[in-house]
């Protein structure tokens, strides 16, 4: 078991952001310290949009508490996601770099959620400080195909393309989501210095938000359950599908059918 700080945003209704990975890290047997970058009361595009940002000054305070406490020796990894502004992706990266002067091996998860579907949702001074401030700290990432794009600065369409762009990216590690997509199926990518793997998973075209947040949470949390990276994109990729077919129709990730599977195995 290990001890994950997870920074990202948090959904009252909807499994996006920490609503999502929290429950996949701890179904797999770990500890999560929880720290939301902004409350919103439904997932975009489920209900009223009424959100509350934590301000950057008191993300920085939280997390200087925490080091005051004497917590960053206690961590096994972290995970951050989405930010709201740059000044947050600021403090997050101070923070990290605390943590890795206690823990210089620490694994560090960066989700850059900054777009999707051709553009931007969150400011451009924010995507560039995700990719200027936290992606060098990054032991993963796990982009998706339009992140991966817009970090590196290239339209990224052929597997070649989209290989070359992991690398160029940063991190040891890096996992695209979406990286290629047909009718029927949907490609994830794994790239590290020495290989790529690619696994086609069924596409399921009426499931809710959050697939993205989830697959971040379980690929970390097999990984630092031992697994190989090829192992842990394969388990992850299998709880994911597991959940996404129970979750058809429905306004939110059926995030039960992690337990199911649990019980079946």
């Amino acid at each position: 078991m290990a001890t994950v700080l997870a920074i990202s945003s948090h959904a009252v209704r909807g499994h996006v952001g920490l609503n999502a990975t929290v429950p996949a890290l701890m179904h797999l047997g770990h500890e999560v310290w929880p720290l939301p970058t902004v409350v919103v009361a439904s997932r975009p595009g489920l209900g009223h949009l009424v959100k509350h940002e934590l301000p950057a000054e008191d993300l920085a305070a939280m997390l200087s508490a925490l080091e005051a406490d004497g917590c960053w020796a206690s961590l096994g990894a972290v995970l951050a996601g989405y930010f709201p502004s740059a000044k947050g992706v600021l403090a997050a990266a101070r923070a990290i770099a605390s943590i890795k002067a206690v823990r210089p091996d620490l694994p560090v998860l960066i989700d850059p959620v900054v777009g999707d579907a051709g553009r931007l949702y969150v400011p451009q001074p924010t995507a560039q400080a995700m990719r200027d401030a936290l992606l060098p700290m990054a032991t993963i990432a796990t982009p998706n195909l339009f992140e991966l794009s817009w970090l590196v600065g290239s339209d990224l369409k052929q597997p070649a393309e989209v290989v070359a762009g992991a690398r160029r990216l940063g991190p040891p590690t890096v996992v695209v989501t979406s990286a290629q997509q047909t009718a029927c199926a949907v490609a994830t990518l794994l790239v590290d210095k020495d290989q790529y793997i690619e696994r086609q998973m069924r596409r399921r075209d009426d499931v809710p938000n959050g697939a993205g947040d989830l697959f971040a949470g379980l690929f970390l949390g097999h990984w630092l359950n031992g697994c190989t990276s090829a192992a842990a994109l394969d388990a992850g990729l299998a709880d994911l599908d597991r959940v996404l077919a129970a979750s058809a129709g429905r306004e939110v990730l059926a995030l039960a059918a992690l337990d199911q599977g649990h019980l079946s195995s």
